[in-house]
């Protein structure tokens, strides 16, 4: 799988570089997934921008991601797919996947996060 990695002060932003999504891509998204979690990084952007081809058989990964990360940060789909958002819509198991439309917009969703638990753990 082709993607570029980009690591900030509190995320991990991850662009893959393909236009299709498929089941020989799952393991290494998920070995990625788990090294970034090892770097003790509580949030990661997935940024879909150039995937034009998916389908469902990607929907477990991202469930991985995102039970990986919810618990102290988040993980953040952007720029998905028609067809990503409509299995996620149509998908009761899926709805717990954050996406956006832009990667501003994830970004914005991890300071959310942050300042959310900052005032959870002040209480």
């Amino acid at each position: 799988m082709k993607y570029k990695i980009t690591e900030q002060e509190n995320y991990a932003l991850i662009e893959i570089i393909e236009s299709r999504l498929n089941e020989n891509h799952h393991t290494n998204l998920r070995e990625l997934l788990t090294d970034i979690k090892s770097k003790k990084i509580n949030h990661v952007i997935l940024n879909m921008k150039s995937i034009t081809y998916f389908n469902i058989t990607s929907l477990p990964t991202f469930l991985f991601g995102n039970s990986l990360f919810k618990e102290l940060g988040s993980f953040v789909l952007c720029e998905i797919p028609i067809a990503l958002e409509k299995i996620i819509k149509s998908n009761p198991s899926a709805h717990k996947i954050d996406f956006v439309p832009t990667l501003e917009e994830a970004i914005e969703s991890i300071i959310l996060t942050d300042l959310d638990n900052m005032l959870k753990n002040e209480v």
